[in-house]
């Protein structure tokens, strides 16, 4: 099975909901704080500027006149009023030009300063004295700045390891799934319907495992009903039609009519196509059961395929295909341990697929190789369409080309045999070029 996009996986899905979860309530808890902290420090500010302002204020005489100096980094302004008459009695240099100083507001901001106003009666009892004291304000934007940096910091680390965190939790959370998935997979690859281990967590994982294994159940109960289906038909079939394909042959002799004589050959043929198909579904049926017989022996592959080109040299020319053979002549011998019925029918199933679905006037190159202690048998054809999934065709009942006659079994067949024997078998598709390749160990004869 293919593997998983990271992310569209649900372990990346969780930790991107718990960061994404996380993010929003840490941001909200970040900017709350923020303002909080915000608001002390900028009352707290207020506060010490205001007890400045009030100590000014009392120092500040107007008889005599009595200005007292504000701190290096302070302005300050000073009003008389009385009645409709009013009058500045001093303002620092850098004092902002513009002041309101009809507002009702102790607190404003003019420019970059941060003022307070503080009014009291003077020593005459007559009127009122305003004391307007200010600072900059950057070291508080500046000291704000810093704390919403660092909460920021905060946030995004917070982010980053609740993320991995999320990542690293729910891996432990998913491993049973994982587990579950590994079973599942390893039981297709097997072509075998074996249950799953169940965990003992007693939550949905454990439920799914057990759905799954009375699938799984069902499953096996339905295929191996199939398979009884597939020995019992094919064995009852068999003999009825070798009766009726030795009748047919025996009048074919017989008749002297032409138009007859095509009938019986047209009948012939699909009988023998029939016969093809029942002792696949009979082999199909040993394999999945267990109880193919083999008889292992010692074969010279070389000889072997030599008499078997032999039997399509009609079809190869037929279709102006050319076959060339390639044996290896620096090996000792090209001997295998194999059944030779069986490996027999795996070679002339490769070959007439090779006939079969080759490009008209294309080369067809079959080489026999030893090296590494083993036999390579390599046959490779240039195919009129390309196979874009090669490794299905070992797959039983699965057919690249549907135009041709056939029912998806020889690969899946041979596959299987050559396994059994001992065997390696492969097939790859490249560039419009199909190609099988059978390893045996070499057999050293005595």
């Amino acid at each position: 099975m293919a593997g998983i996009w990271p992310v569209r996986s649900i372990r990346f899905k969780i930790g991107l909901v718990f960061a994404g979860t996380f993010f929003l309530g840490f941001s909200l808890a970040a900017a709350y704080v923020y303002v909080q902290v915000k608001d002390v420090l900028i009352r707290q500010e207020n506060r010490i500027l205001t007890e400045r302002a009030i100590r000014l204020s009392e120092r500040t005489s107007l008889y005599p006149l009595v200005i007292p100096l504000p701190e290096q980094g302070e302005v300050i302004a000073l009003w008389y009023t009385a009645g409709r008459f009013r009058k500045k009695i001093y303002q620092s240099p850098n004092f902002p030009d513009y002041y309101p100083i009809r507002s009702d507001s102790v607190v404003t901001q003019s420019d970059t300063f941060q003022l307070v106003r503080y009014e009291r009666t003077p020593e005459n009892g007559y009127g009122r004295l305003t004391t307007v004291l200010g600072h900059s304000n950057r070291p508080l934007v500046r000291q704000l700045q810093s704390i919403g940096w660092l909460l920021t910091g905060i946030l995004l680390l917070s982010v980053l390891f609740s993320g991995l965190g999320a990542w690293v939790f729910s891996g432990l959370l998913l491993r049973p799934l994982k587990a579950i998935i590994d079973s599942a997979r390893s039981v297709n690859l097997a072509e075998e319907v074996t249950p799953i281990p169940t965990p003992d967590s007693d939550d949905e994982l454990q439920e799914l495992a057990r759905t799954i294994n009375d699938m799984l159940a069902r499953i096996r109960s339905a295929a191996d009903t199939q398979h009884n289906f597939f020995a019992a038909a094919s064995h009852e079939l068999r003999t009825p039609l070798s009766i009726l394909r030795t009748e047919i042959e025996v009048a074919q002799r017989e008749v002297t009519n032409e138009r007859e004589r095509r009938f019986l050959t047209s009948q012939l043929t699909e009988l023998r196509r029939l016969s093809r198909l029942v002792d696949d579904l009979l082999a199909m049926s040993q394999l999945h059961a267990g109880t193919l017989q083999l008889r292992m022996e010692s074969i010279e592959l070389d000889d072997l395929t030599l008499r078997l080109a032999e039997r399509y040299h009609g079809s190869i020319n037929q279709k102006q295909l050319f076959l060339a053979i390639a044996l290896d002549d620096d090996a000792a011998s090209l001997t295998v341990w194999a059944d030779l019925d069986k490996l027999t029918n795996v070679l002339l199933n490769l070959l007439d697929n090779a006939v079969k679905y080759a490009r008209a006037g294309s080369r067809l190159e079959l080489r026999i190789m030893a090296g590494n202690g083993s036999i390579t048998w390599r046959l490779v054809n240039q195919t009129d369409i390309p196979v874009p999934d090669p490794g299905r065709l070992t797959g039983s009942f699965y057919q690249a080309d549907s135009r041709h006659d056939g029912y998806g079994l020889g690969l899946w067949i041979s596959h299987q045999v050559v396994r059994l024997m001992g065997g390696e078998f492969t097939v790859s598709a490249v560039s419009g070029s199909f190609q099988a390749e059978i390893s045996f160990p070499a057999h050293i004869t005595e």
